[in-house]
């Protein structure tokens, strides 16, 4: 004989929705649980029915052609589903979860599948503050519900829900939801009563369902997926931390399961005991004041006992003297942002509490976990309880292997691996590193939902910097991630990246952006012996290809100025010409661009000066002096002559600084600048002096006042007062500064 359909409309993490779960479980003894939950989790259904300890969560992964997509089903104590759960299990009762998957396309964009979805009842639920007083929906909720016993419960739930819900069809991702729930529904009503918890949004389209049908079968994911439980935190919980499921300050609905009306009092408490703590010390008329204030506020609201939002605004009344600078944080839906009063602040951590849920020992492990643990147990590297700082060396054979698991770690974002000190690049001169290890409560968390990535700490890390090299826009961001796959390890994923960055070599619109790319590729083929890459041939076609786009947009610059990212990237396209022959560059090509540019008086001075410079820097017989002589006398007449030098010097300074021909050329031609034009000019020429180190301004120095006839002595600079120096230091910050905030300098 079929049986009877009980529904039971919640709302997730409500203890009331508990309590009531828990009445209507006892008195009608059903056959067949349903919650709604991911069904995919039923063949693992004896799993949640270890002796875990709340909060805990199903944390579901599964591929999309964009990369890989996860979602949480949390669970604590006062959860409706979690007192469901624990009920049929201790009652030996069939039990399944009757939602479709996480991976279904109703879940598309969903993290966290309890979460309330007020959008879709937005205007009933504005109505029904309004006629309240009440300023959002869970200070709706905890005034119409919390504190109800289940016989008042049950008919205002059933009552606000339909009007919730009122005649509003299901929407698209409602729709195949609540069918595959009437699915469910009807395949356990032939085994007999059955109740079925689930959103309170769904019951009225579930109240009635005819027996028959075979139970259902959740659809696959189609590129694969996996779930696992992973403990869970009260502060991932609080919706003030962006959670979307529902009831903000768990710790406060956790001492309303417990201990009822006694909530308050309890809460009190400890929000009192949390400011001793930090320092805040409450006095005995704050004490009777904040109660005072609670008692007051709930009497004025008509609460019988006081609620949530009673005691925050009791405790804010009472203790901060000070104006917030807009409505407090429990006053709207929402993450909480910006800083706030430390007092307030306190307040606010107490009422989320520190709760973190714990596993059962026998909980199933999925396979990156275990990788993890005995990586790091073999290297050495096990987090201890105690901070510990591990330092290394890329230069000893020896470290390398630790330092490639450790980077893997950091970009997998694992808490209890922080990378003290490293260089930035694979190239620098200091490749030692340090590492801070410490055991973190949320560490094998994180590593549960690294498993998204891959079930071997190897595979996890090169799925995820593919898939940053498929979400990166911009030659940098996949430049770096190569040097990424540098320091983990990772020869065969760079040479697919490589591949990648060639792609955008091709199709870089700038010469500046080329700059910085060709600088680190350069780097690591020439000097990345450490990280095993220097010498790659796989570098040589991305390198050659970045020359090659170099070249071409070197000789489509005109106008009269060059920006300094552009004069950044000729010094990095100099320094790999150097090397054009082994790359596979034409070098009589690549001469023949950089001597056109150098006598093209249509381009901008400082291009001409860094073309030429780039010649002398790879032939110095192929430049001869006349030809900076004669193009530093052009850049005078044209009043750029700072901006001609500024490029000479910034790719070839050190022939020019022995070229004293060159020398009287400048020297020459600014003795002709009236002070005016001199001024005009100075800027240019400060920077293109600043090419050259101290030592060799000196011999500039040295060479002008032997042409001059004159003695060159510094000596005086020591007899200059520390003060004035450091007021000249002073101001030469200021400016630079000044010029920063202008736009005028980098």
């Amino acid at each position: 004989m079929p049986g009877r359909l009980h529904v039971v409309g919640v709302r997730h993490h409500s203890p009331a929705c508990a309590r009531l779960v828990a009445a209507v479980l006892a008195r009608v003894d059903p056959a067949v649980v349903l919650i709604e939950g991911p069904s995919d989790w039923n063949v693992k259904m004896a799993e949640l029915a270890l002796d875990h300890a709340p909060p805990i969560a199903i944390f579901t992964h599964y591929l999309t052609e964009d990369g890989p997509v996860s979602s949480f089903t949390p669970f604590c104590a006062f959860s409706p589903e979690w007192v469901a759960l624990r009920w049929a299990f201790e009652h030996g009762k069939t039990v399944r979860f009757c939602d479709l998957p996480s991976w279904s396309k109703a879940f598309v964009g969903v993290e966290n599948r309890y979460r309330d979805e007020d959008d879709r009842y937005e205007r009933a639920l504005d109505a029904l503050c309004r006629r309240t007083g009440t300023s959002d929906l869970d200070a709706l909720w905890d005034h119409l519900f919390e504190g109800r016993t289940p016989d008042e419960l049950e008919p205002a739930l059933e009552a606000y829900f339909q009007q919730i819900r009122g005649d509003t069809e299901a929407s698209e991702r409602d729709a195949p939801r609540e069918a595959f729930m009437r699915d469910h529904a009807s395949w356990a009503l032939t085994r007999g009563d059955v109740v079925l918890v689930c959103g309170g949004y769904h019951a009225p389209a579930l109240a009635s369902i005819t027996p028959g049908g075979p139970e259902p079968v959740p659809p696959a994911p189609p590129l694969g997926g996996q779930s696992h439980l992973v403990p869970w935190t009260y502060a991932r919980m609080d919706s003030f931390a962006g959670y979307q499921a529902g009831m903000p300050s768990p710790m406060w609905w956790e001492l309303e399961w417990k201990l009822g009306a006694g909530v308050a009092e309890a809460m009190l408490d400890r929000c009192l005991e949390a400011l001793r703590k930090n320092m805040q010390r409450p006095t005995v008329a704050d004490h009777i004041a904040v109660r005072t204030a609670i008692g007051a506020l709930a009497a004025l609201r008509g609460h019988e006992a006081p609620k949530r939002v009673d005691v925050l605004d009791g405790l804010l009344s009472a203790l901060l003297r000070e104006p917030l600078p807009g409505p407090p944080p429990w006053s709207r839906r929402g993450i909480v942002t910006g800083d706030l009063h430390p007092t307030l602040a306190t307040l606010l951590r107490t009422f989320t509490g520190d709760r973190v849920g714990r596993l059962s020992a026998g909980t199933e492990r999925p396979p990156l976990l275990r990788d993890v643990h005995e990586t790091l147990s073999r290297l050495g590297l096990s987090p201890p309880r105690n901070p510990q700082t591990v330092s290394l060396d890329w230069r000893i054979e020896g470290d390398r292997e630790r330092l490639r698991v450790l980077h893997r770690l950091r970009l997998l974002e694992i808490p209890g691996f922080v990378r003290v000190r490293g260089p930035a690049w694979g190239t620098d001169a200091r490749m030692a590193e340090a590492f801070k290890l410490v055991w973190r409560h949320d560490q094998d968390p994180a590593i549960i939902e690294a498993s998204r990535w891959g079930s071997t700490l190897e595979g996890a890390v090169s799925l995820l910097l593919s898939h940053r090299l498929l979400a990166a826009d911009s030659l940098g961001a996949r430049v770096d991630a190569l040097g990424d796959a540098a320091f983990v390890g990772l020869t065969k994923l760079a040479g697919e990246i490589l591949d990648l960055v060639a792609n955008a070599v091709a199709t870089t619109p700038s010469l500046g952006a080329l700059g910085p790319a060709i600088e680190k590729l350069l780097g690591l083929w020439r000097h990345g012996e450490w990280l095993e890459v220097v010498g790659a041939p796989m570098f040589a076609p991305v390198l050659r290809a970045a020359g090659e786009r170099s070249l071409s947009l070197l000789a489509g610059i005109q106008g009269t100025d060059l920006l300094p990212a552009d004069l950044n990237a000729m010094r990095s396209l100099a320094e790999l010409l150097r090397h054009g022959e082994a790359l596979g560059l034409d070098p009589d090509d690549t001469r023949a661009v950089l001597a056109r540019r150098a006598t093209d008086r249509a381009a901008p001075a400082m291009l001409r000066g860094a073309a030429l410079g780039a010649i002398w820097l790879l032939d110095t017989e192929a430049a001869p002096a006349d030809s900076a002589v004669d193009g530093a006398l052009f850049a005078a007449s044209e009043g750029r002559l700072g901006d001609y030098l500024a490029g000479l010097f910034a790719l070839a300074r050190g022939p020019a600084l022995r070229d004293e021909q060159l020398i009287g050329a400048v020297d020459a031609a600014l003795g002709k600048l009236d002070e005016g034009a001199f001024l005009v000019a100075l800027p240019a020429l400060r920077l293109a002096f600043s090419w050259f180190p101290p030592a060799e301004r000196a011999r500039i120095g040295a060479l002008l006042a032997t042409r001059w006839g004159k003695r060159a002595d510094a000596s005086w600079i020591g007899d200059v007062p520390a003060n004035v120096l450091q007021a000249g230091l002073a101001l030469d910050a200021r400016v630079l500064s000044w010029g920063r905030a202008l736009g005028v300098l980098e």
